[in-house]
């Protein structure tokens, strides 16, 4: 009996060894190997002669990876979405402004605008004294539409625009230009039809008036830019 204890013991002995010898030889799971960083691997240098004749030397630096180029279908997209964001902020320039016309006449100063002779209809310069308080810096003069004050009709926006303090009184100078929300008082100079006596106004589908808006018979103008002498030929 002692004998069979001996001999289970020693073939116990065994296969413990014949495991463990097992285990020993059993490769491991391979590890990922790491290529250099490409910042710290050594480059050789390079000689460069440039056309001053003067040698510099750099080092060599892998190409990068290089960008695709957007669509023509997606630079639209950007585009437009950056369009609409600008339209937005712009549109609620006026949103909680207040809008006062101070005068409205038929119009005989100087103006780089002037009627269009070959127009369907017959047309007039008209001015207008307009004073804007509680806007935002957003808000666009330029985009003060004109409109027939009956038949809503538009006659375009981008007028003929001075910055004024007082009639007659421009300001030239724009850090003397008040700031947003202060009042701001501008002179707005549009071809207009002639045989249309009232006008209101819009921005960006905003209506800026209560009730449509008279012109007088007439009003004060810029002056004329002097005219610079011609030096006579020698």
């Amino acid at each position: 009996m002692a004998k069979l204890r001996i001999l289970h013991v020693a073939l116990l002995a065994s296969v413990a060894v014949i495991s463990c010898d097992k285990q020993e030889t059993t490769p491991a799971d391979p590890k990922p190997v790491q290529a250099p960083s490409p910042s710290s691997a050594s480059q050789p240098d390079t000689v460069v002669l440039p056309a001053t004749g003067n040698i510099t030397t750099g080092t060599l630096t892998p190409s990068s990876t290089p960008t695709r180029i957007p669509s023509a279908a997606e630079q639209q997209q950007a585009l437009d979405l950056v369009m609409n964001r600008l339209a937005q902020g712009q549109a609620a320039g006026l949103k909680n402004a207040r809008i006062t016309v101070n005068a409205a006449w038929n119009y005989k100063g100087y103006s780089y605008l002037s009627p269009d002779p070959a127009a369907a209809i017959p047309v007039r310069m008209v001015a207008i004294d307009l004073t804007v308080e509680g806007h935002t810096s957003e808000f666009d003069p330029d985009d003060i539409e004109i409109v027939d004050g009956i038949t809503l009709v538009s006659y375009d926006s981008n007028p003929h625009l001075s910055v004024i303090q007082s009639p007659g009184v421009v300001i030239e100078d724009p850090n003397q230009i008040p700031k947003a929300p202060a009042p701001l008082r501008l002179m707005l100079i549009y071809a207009f039809p002639k045989n249309t006596p009232t006008f209101t106004l819009f921005y960006w589908g905003q209506k800026l008036l209560d009730k449509p808006h008279g012109f007088d018979a007439e009003g004060w103008g810029l002056p004329y830019p002097e005219k610079e002498e011609t030096p006579p030929a020698p």
